[in-house]
């Protein structure tokens, strides 16, 4: 049988011990670029499983039509808004998941308030220009954070805030007082949350109801000095909007590890903003995750060839049915 990596751009998996396991049932192949469709159509079309990182590759209708041989996706992460679930399922085809990188998430959310809080990136740009600037910071303590979202980063979050002794302020789409506050969090309205923070962090998860939940009338609303945090999905807040705000100095800063389209433009206005702190969608992206993605999925696809126990099936379904079609 074969199995196909897709998107191993960091080579993570090329050397992994972990492979070894995988190898005494499967062909494997392993690609690390980012191919053309008809090129990722070549390299998927016989194989039995394909294992694909994150939300690189996107399974459309017409792309799950042509894996004639298919028998499982195991997906790494648990976001599966790159794949056309409804086909997937329609054409019988299992999409099994891990669990993502929440840990990650969270300590980078905690590097952009720092870096902001101690103004470390132009102190670090001005020491190396030869100056010694004087700087006074502020502490986290004391301060609000506002979470959007209180899933396991918004939690995470909350939890490494009130370490800072921090006060924490929570609302979500489907957030209930109740939840909240069996966490300790205080529940909140979306505007007072905005109205009130120092810092508003997102982690929300990006479906049609939170595309834009963001917008003008709600930066507008946020503190001077407030710094927003978006390491969801970028168009959860509307881009526009933000870039506004952070021009006309309606907030303080914004720390940004997603954005509408990525890579960003070269030309792209953010770039040129000095109060926003910038990284190329990491949050999640540690040793520790690709080593768990990899060991989890590959348990996964045992589980499902040799066992016949399949594990974290998304769409469980389809279980039963006749796979593949050759």
């Amino acid at each position: 049988m074969k199995a196909v990596i897709l998107d191993d751009w960091e080579r993570n998996f090329l050397h992994s011990p972990s492979l070894a396991k995988l190898k005494q049932y499967f062909d494997v192949e392993i690609y690390h670029d980012m191919p053309d469709e008809e090129e990722l159509i070549k390299r998927i079309s016989q194989a039995d499983v394909i294992m694909a990182v994150r939300e690189r590759t996107k399974f459309t209708k017409e792309i799950l039509q042509q894996m004639k041989s298919i028998k499982l996706i195991a997906q790494t992460g648990a976001g599966l808004a790159h794949i056309d679930m409804k086909e997937a399922t329609r054409l019988n085809i299992p999409v099994a998941t891990t669990p993502g990188g929440t840990q990650g998430v969270v300590e980078l959310i905690f590097g952009f308030m720092i870096a902001y809080s101690r103004n470390m990136l132009v102190l670090n740009e001005a020491i190396k220009g030869g100056h010694w600037p004087q700087s006074v910071g502020f502490n986290l303590e004391g301060k609000t954070i506002g979470i959007i979202g209180l899933g396991k980063i918004g939690l995470g979050t909350a939890k490494v805030a009130k370490a800072f002794n921090m006060n924490v302020l929570a609302w979500g789409p489907t957030l209930t007082p109740e939840r909240a506050e069996e966490h300790g969090v205080t529940y909140t309205s979306l505007e007072s949350l905005l109205k009130e923070s120092n810092f508003v962090s997102v982690s929300v998860r990006l479906v049609p109801e939170t595309r834009h939940l963001l917008n003008e009338s709600h930066f507008k609303m946020m503190r001077k000095d407030a710094f927003f945090i978006n390491t969801a999905r970028g168009e959860v807040a509307d881009e526009q909007a933000l870039v506004k705000a952070l021009k006309e100095n309606q907030i303080g800063g914004a720390g940004l590890d997603v954005f509408a389209h990525e890579p960003l433009d070269p030309d792209h206005p953010l770039l040129t903003l000095s109060n926003v702190i910038l990284t190329p969608h990491i949050g999640w992206k540690t040793d520790r995750v690709f080593e768990n993605f990899l060991d989890v999925s590959i348990d996964n696809i045992i589980s499902f060839f040799m066992s016949n126990s399949p594990k974290r099936i998304a769409n469980p379904e389809v279980l039963g049915q006749s796979h593949g079609r050759n």
